[in-house]
């Protein structure tokens, strides 16, 4: 004689409500979650670029106060020019020195693109377009 048990079932997997519900959690976070990390990834190329132009304004300074303190040209308050300042006082793997009639313009690649700085020796400042 076999004996039935009311309202006990086999429970040996999910059930398709509980699958759906972890499929749909799964679509909320990643709806979440993809657009914070492009958005990560855009403020982290905007910081590193801002950080080369930091780079490049803060070696004219140092060649500034250089110059200035050691007289290097007859003008002591003056910037570095580009050449100089790529050769004295710019060390960086990141930027590289275009080799062109313009020595004021450097090159990097942040990103997958392409970021030319332009060092205005008159100010000792710099500016930047993507490419």
């Amino acid at each position: 004689m076999q004996k039935k048990i009311v309202g006990i079932r086999d429970e040996r997997g999910f059930t398709l409500i509980e699958i759906i519900m972890v499929i749909v959690l799964l679509g909320i976070i990643a709806a979440i979650a993809i657009p914070k990390y492009i958005d990560l990834k855009s403020s982290a190329v905007t910081a590193t670029v801002e950080g080369l132009k930091g780079g490049i304004v803060s070696s004219a300074s140092i060649g500034y106060a250089d110059i200035a303190i050691n007289g290097y040209y007859s003008n002591a308050a003056t910037y570095p020019n580009g050449s100089d300042l790529n050769s004295s006082y710019l060390s960086s793997d990141d930027l590289t020195f275009v080799n062109s009639t313009d020595p004021t313009c450097f090159t990097a690649t942040v990103g997958g693109s392409t970021y030319t700085f332009t060092y205005y020796q008159g100010s000792g400042g710099v500016d930047y377009t993507s490419s």
